[in-house]
């Protein structure tokens, strides 16, 4: 598209890839955007202090074209992916005038290393085929913070030397086997620990290529076998593991997929799982398309709120979100906020009401919901999110039921989306109620 005020305007409130072209039609330049509207319009404001390097950047853009994704972590690896096939003009210095970051995994090393490198600084590693290469990134600090993720799902060492010593991270559970202990070792000792170092590595290459639903299997299947043989301990351990990596694969896709088949493909692809699960105790549930998520965020009652956030056909979509001040609820009592909220909202008949409520909550709100809808004389399909196991508890005239989606399936990413990001929205608010009345005290 051709970049112009109007389409400037249009743009979509969600992640996603951002790609300039200039006159002739040549990508120049190629960015990640957890809020496309938002990072696009900033390269047209006037006097935003640009530097000159991306003075010269705007000067050159003619047309655009947007890749959304469903998270700004899936944007991060297809803005890699794409910079990697293209090398744009004005992606080769970054910002800070660094070139970008490659991850370089040795699996030719019997102890395979992870590296972080410049373009520059690229060892003979890379021109290794059994090694692995993935970038370049952009941003360093996002960078260093999917590591830091992915060190909590599988353990992995960073230590430079290794000497036959334990490194630190080792005590914390995030290096483990460490193959600095291991060159220390000797026998079957030193060949069983290099092997599990070894396959710590495959894991963590395949998480870099979009293999979570695998690992979540193997996670889980390791995880029953140690229960079955009493080892409860390393159990716990690989739970922690795997809902490190359930957070993870939240919102984790390959790039590819938004390449070929686009985001439309991907959420339509969610709630159609979601509905057919859904369809076993709602039979007349035929849409998906309207999906509401109330949340709630107080500090010992102080300055609650409540928010509601929207799903239009799987996207997140801000213009529909809502924001309550508690009135009448004084106690710390989440459930008389959520019906209190709820009431409120569902007294705007002028709003849509929606194909399917979600209440970040268990039993408790649940329960809530149902008084306020029997009050009301209104029925659609409910049910809360309960954190803790990450289970769905769904109202019946018997009792409740709980329904756990599975983690490697689509269908858990569309609930875990709403309700985080109501927390967020919710907290948000909450937060400026907060700064406010700091600011008013402060003036007294």
């Amino acid at each position: 598209m051709e970049v112009t005020k109007a389409t400037l305007g249009n743009l979509p409130h969600e992640p996603g890839v951002y790609i300039y072209r200039n006159r002739d039609g040549v990508i120049i330049y190629i960015g990640k955007a957890r809020d496309l509207k938002a990072r696009v319009n900033q390269y047209f404001q006037k006097d935003n202090g640009m530097s000159p390097k991306t003075e010269r950047l705007v000067s050159d853009i003619h047309t655009l074209d947007l890749i959304p994704t469903t998270s700004e972590f899936d944007a991060l690896m297809l803005e890699a992916k794409l910079i990697r096939t293209n090398l744009p003009k004005y992606n080769v210095i970054s910002r800070d005038d660094k070139s970008p970051l490659y991850v370089i995994i040795t699996l030719s090393e019997p102890l395979p290393r992870l590296l972080l490198v410049r373009r520059g600084e690229v060892p003979p590693f890379e021109r290794n085929r059994k090694n692995a290469v993935y970038g370049p990134f952009q941003s360093g600090f996002a960078l260093r913070s999917i590591l830091k993720q992915l060190r909590s799902i599988v353990p992995y060492c960073t230590e430079k030397q290794r000497r036959g010593k334990p490194c630190f991270y080792t005590h914390l559970g995030l290096c483990s086997p460490c193959p600095s202990e291991i060159v220390g070792m000797t026998g079957d000792e030193k060949a069983n620990a290099s092997r599990a170092y070894r396959k710590n590595m495959l894991r963590l290459n395949a998480l870099f290529q979009g293999k979570t639903a695998w690992l979540s299997e193997v996670y889980e299947s390791e995880m029953r076998s140690l229960s079955r043989t009493m080892k409860f301990e390393e159990a716990q351990r690989l739970k922690r593991r795997l809902e490190y990596l359930q957070a993870l694969s939240s919102y984790k896709y390959d790039p590819q997929v938004f390449v070929e088949r686009g985001a439309e493909h991907v959420y339509e692809r969610e709630l159609d799982e979601l509905k057919q699960r859904l369809q076993v105790f709602y039979p007349s549930l035929s849409s998906l398309s309207r999906i509401e998520c109330f949340d709630m965020s107080n500090l010992f009652g102080g300055n609650a709120v409540g928010s509601m956030v929207v799903l239009t056909d799987g996207r997140i979509d801000p213009s529909q979100y809502r924001k309550f001040r508690i009135r009448t609820v004084s106690q710390i009592s989440d459930v008389a906020m959520m019906r209190e909220v709820l009431m409120r909202r569902l007294k705007h008949t002028e709003w849509q009401y929606p194909d399917l409520l979600v209440l970040d909550g268990g039993k408790p709100q649940v329960s809530a919901a149902t008084e306020v809808l029997e009050s009301l004389g209104i029925t659609l399909p409910y049910l809360g999110l309960a954190k803790r196991e990450e289970e769905l508890v769904i109202p019946r005239p018997e009792g409740f039921k709980t329904l756990r989606l599975p983690l490697n399936g689509t269908a858990i990413k569309v609930v875990q989306r709403i309700r985080d990001e109501a927390h967020r929205f919710a907290l948000s608010y909450h937060r400026k109620l907060r700064s406010k009345q700091f600011l008013s005290d402060s003036r007294v």
